[in-house]
């Protein structure tokens, strides 16, 4: 989608942190957005910081695990925009038990929000990009621990980060034919609020904080200027590009990931040629998916 100007962006978790620099990065490049949070003090914040500001934006209240509000929220950003044309689904929370001694409780909290919120982001928000037929694009925000996967302290979070890349690379497949691009986005360390609970745990010495958590907490004073990551899913969105990764610092352990895989695939076992005909026929149909886009 080269031509932003004018479009209208949906951004959950938008009121803070990544989603909200992406609010201001939308709207520095002309386009119009909503703004959606469940945090009424987020909310709060981002309409200070946004206040004189006479581009087109608006705020609204949204619990992304609840799919009738979101339907709700989604008609009035309708009835106010006219259209709807690009989606982050970005709200998401970073604290949970170790895996290693989780409950359900536990691993519904995590899923309900940082995988459920993306699948009722994309169910209650695709048709309406869909009914105007200009196209779009559609931002799903992932993780590094959706590439690397954290330890105990971090099990879920990456269990749900992972979902979320294979979620989105298949919707990019699927929807080609729409001419609705789908990009994924992976942050390492940025400043946000994700981890405010744990960096308040560290501040004051109190609270069970697993020594995985606290580490992160105290990284994050270094952690990336979100408006930097911000502008780099601004040239995804324009470029289609099918993965957002902003962190160079990872550049060495993807690259180890990749050896480990690769030396982890057993030559000497037998192949059927038919199941390998097979696969090239899938492999080449995704070839000839991807090609499509070229065409844009």
């Amino acid at each position: 989608m080269r031509e932003v100007e004018g479009k209208v962006a949906f951004i959950t978790g938008g009121a803070s942190g990544i989603g909200f620099a992406m609010a201001r990065t939308f709207l520095n490049a002309g386009m119009k957005v909503a703004i959606a949070d469940f945090s009424d003090s987020n909310l709060d914040d981002a309409r200070d910081q946004l206040a004189g500001d006479n581009r087109d934006y608006m705020t609204v209240k949204l619990d992304v695990r609840d799919r009738t509000a979101f339907a709700l929220v989604a008609d009035e950003v309708e009835a106010h925009f006219g259209k709807l044309h690009v989606v982050c689904n970005n709200a998401g929370i970073g604290m949970a038990e170790l895996i290693s001694r989780a409950g359900y409780a536990d691993w519904d909290e995590m899923m309900d929000i940082n995988l459920g919120g993306v699948i009722n982001g994309v169910v209650t928000l695709l048709p309406r990009i869909r009914r105007h037929g200009e196209g779009g694009h559609i931002v799903n925000t992932s993780s590094m621990a959706g590439i690397l996967p954290l330890p105990d302290a971090g099990g879920i979070y990456t269990a749900g980060k992972f979902a979320v890349r294979g979620m989105t690379e298949s919707l990019r497949l699927a929807l080609v034919p729409d001419r609705i691009g789908v990009s994924c986005l992976f942050p390492g360390l940025t400043k946000t609020r994700i981890l405010d609970k744990a960096k308040e745990q560290v501040a004051s010495a109190a609270g069970d904080i697993d020594p995985v958590s606290a580490g992160f907490a105290v990284a994050q004073e270094n952690a990336m200027d979100p408006m930097d990551l911000a502008g780099a899913v601004l040239d995804a969105i324009r470029n289609n590009d099918p993965y957002i990764i902003g962190h160079a610092e990872f550049i060495d352990e993807l690259e180890e990931q990749h050896r480990e895989l690769m030396a982890a695939i057993r030559r000497d076992l037998p192949m059927d040629p038919r199941r390998a005909e097979f696969e090239n026929g899938r492999r080449e149909g995704i070839r000839e998916i991807k090609a499509q886009m070229q065409a844009w």
